[in-house]
Formats: structure tokens, C-alpha cells, sequence
């Protein structure tokens, strides 16, 4: 028999480290940090999403505020409004806003409005500066001196937070980059929000991950997209795989059970249960996770810290969290590593440069 996993208890040690962070910023003296929300549909599962966020940010001691607009077209400006703000330090767009519909800058005004979040407020991960780096595994903002992690994708990471706490999923024993070395993945779903962002994570990790989409199936390997072989389909990636991913956001979609293998994970990201949950876990040794919401959560507020260590700490270079002796070190470290010239094949080249230059006016 398979067996179901909560995610709530999954959430849990995330939402008591984010608390005990708030905590030490009270104690010295500080707000909480502070999360502005913008809805701007009637979407059912967007309000859910926002009540849900609003009432685990009050209980961990966060600060949370939803700003409702009454016309989508008025949502830019508010977000241009909040990015602006210095007092606030996380903000969260509930979309889906426009939808699919067309922008004059981009495939569509929801994408658009993404790119619109500063990356220094952006609790979801998912703007330009935060894809790009992801896609091309670039983990820290601030190279040489490494101290600012990146932001990933909440709902993606989400699923990724599962998985480690899965058995025989990822393998810490490994070196950072092969913690899923020798492991196949299946996800039904390709979208900025989810899919596409969990595939280039779980490859960044080692694995290899088919990502299926309506019309086209891809492969994720090594840092690379590799178009599948023809013959390839759902079925064949799912049953070659241990690990499945399910994100299709329609009640009538459901994965066959007998694609699943014994031993395999599955992870519903999807708000409709993609399966069939009484007879996957007649299959042996299947671990399933129903929903993430509650780990996805956790994920948000845990971003929500980092970019307030990150941009908005009154004083940066002093870490209320216990580690400014070892940021201090890194930086001196790195300061002796990096001369004050950058780099010597630079002072050569302007050493030439100077040399010809003087010598040209000599001849003259």
C-alpha cells in the first residue's frame, strides 16, 4: 500500500524558523517585515490564495496588507506604487489578471506584470532577474562575494521542499548539483509559474525531467532543453519515471494509476486532484502528496525574509540573524582576492595602450 504525506507538517519547520526570525528582528527593535498583496479578479482560488496568505503571515508575525483594485487596468500603477515604497518589503500578484490577453509589451499583460516587480520586493520569484538566473543556474545576486541568495519560484520550491522530505528522492550525500543524480521526472505542466521553473530545479539537481505541455513533450537535462524523440509520449515519460509531478488546472484531467510504478512519488500541484487517490495508493510503495499550498506558503514568507535580508535591513552589513562574522570574513576574503585594478590582464592592456599612445606623440 502507498502511503500520503502532509504537507502541513512538511510547512511546519519552515513557518518556525520564519518566526524565530521575526523574533530577533523584535528584540532588536525592528518591524516585521512587511507583505503587500494586489488582487485585482474575482477569481475564486485567487481569493482563497490571498485569505490563506494574509492569515499564515498574522500567525508567524508577519505584516500583511491587501490592496483590492476595482479595474485590472489600474493594477501597474499600483504595483509601480508599491515597488517605490520603501516600507514595503514583499509584494504578491494574484493572477490570473488579464490572462492571455495581448501586450503591446510582451506575449501577454500578466507576463508583462510579472517583469514589472522589483526584485528587490519579489516574493513569488518570478521577474527577469530571478528566471534568467534560475534558468541559467546563477544562485546568488551578488557574485564574488556570494551572500545574497537568489529567490526561487515559491510554488515550485514548494515542490521541491516535498520531495527532499520524500524517501528515496534526493540523496544529500551527493554533492551540491547531483542530488537527484540517476533520478527520472515527470511534469504535466509547463507553465512560468510552476512547471517550467520546477523542471530547471530539479535538473539543476541532477535529474533528468520530461516536461509535458497540451502539444509537446521536452527534455530537461544537464542545464539543457532537449526536444524528445518522436514516438516519445505522457505515458511512456510517466512509466519511465520515479518521481511525477502533476499541474493541469482542470477538474477533468486525471492520470491513469496504472502509469504510476511501485515505488514512485507523486506531488499534485494542481487545485483539482489530478489522480485518482484510491487507486494510486493501492500501488506499492507509492508516497503521494495531495496539494502544496501550505508548503508553498511556508515558501512565501521565507522569501519574504530573505529580501528584507537581502535589500531591506536598516543596516546590511550587520546580520541580526547570528552570521555578520562570517559575512564580514567572506567579503575581507574576497577583498585580497580581487585587486584593486579588477583584474591583471587589465592593467597590461592599459600599460599598452599608455606605451603606444606616448609613443604615437613622440612621432609627432
Amino acid at each position: 500500500m502507498g502511503t500520503k504525506i502532509d504537507a502541513g507538517d512538511i510547512a511546519k519547520p519552515f513557518r518556525e524558523e520564519v518566526r524565530a526570525k521575526v523574533a530577533k528582528l523584535k528584540e532588536a527593535g525592528l518591524e516585521a517585515p512587511l507583505l503587500v498583496g494586489l488582487l485585482a479578479n474575482s477569481d475564486p482560488a485567487a481569493r482563497k490564495y490571498a485569505e490563506w496568505t494574509g492569515k499564515a503571515c498574522r500567525a508567524d508575525g508577519l505584516r500583511y496588507e491587501l490592496r483590492e483594485i476595482e479595474s485590472p487596468i489600474d493594477v501597474e500603477a499600483a504595483l509601480n506604487h508599491a515597488n517605490d515604497d520603501p516600507k514595503v518589503h514583499g509584494i504578491i500578484v494574484y493572477y490570473p489578471i488579464f490572462g492571455q490577453v495581448q501586450s503591446f509589451s510582451g506575449a501577454s499583460q500578466d507576463d508583462y506584470l510579472r517583469d514589472t516587480v522589483s526584485h528587490k520586493c519579489d516574493v513569488e520569484g518570478l521577474c527577469h532577474t530571478y528566471r534568467t538566473n534560475l534558468y541559467r543556474n546563477v544562485r546568488f545576486l551578488d557574485y564574488p562575494y556570494n551572500t545574497q541568495k537568489c529567490v526561487l519560484p515559491c510554488t515550485a520550491l514548494s515542490v521541491v521542499k516535498i520531495l527532499e522530505q520524500c524517501p528515496g528522492v534526493y540523496d544529500k550525500k551527493r554533492p551540491v548539483g547531483r542530488h537527484m543524480e540517476n533520478r527520472v521526472v515527470t511534469i504535466i505542466n509547463r507553465s512560468e509559474i510552476v512547471g517550467r521553473p520546477l523542471a530547471a530545479m530539479l535538473a539543476n539537481d541532477g535529474a533528468e525531467v520530461f516536461s509535458i505541455d497540451v502539444d509537446s513533450i521536452y527534455l530537461f537535462r544537464g542545464g539543457r532543453l532537449h526536444k524528445c524523440e518522436e514516438g516519445e509520449t505522457p505515458e511512456s515519460c510517466v512509466r519511465r519515471s520515479s518521481v511525477v509531478i502533476t499541474g493541469v488546472p482542470t477538474k477533468a484531467y486525471k492520470l491513469p494509476s496504472e502509469w504510476i510504478q511501485p515505488n514512485s512519488t507523486v506531488v499534485n500541484v494542481a487545485s483539482f486532484k489530478n489522480v485518482d487517490e484510491e487507486s494510486l495508493l493501492k500501488i506499492p510503495g507509492v508516497t503521494y502528496v495531495s496539494m502544496v499550498g501550505k508548503v508553498t506558503v511556508a515558501m512565501l514568507e521565507r522569501n519574504l525574509m530573505r529580501l528584507f535580508d537581502n535589500f531591506h535591513h536598516p543596516d546590511r552589513r550587520i546580520k541580526v540573524y547570528g552570521d555578520d562574522e562570517e559575512l564580514r570574513a567572506k567579503r575581507v576574503e574576497n577583498e585580497k582576492i580581487m585587486p584593486w585594478y579588477g583584474n591583471p590582464v587589465q592593467i597590461y592592456t592599459a600599460a599598452v595602450v599608455t606605451a603606444l599612445f606616448a609613443f604615437h606623440l613622440m612621432r609627432k
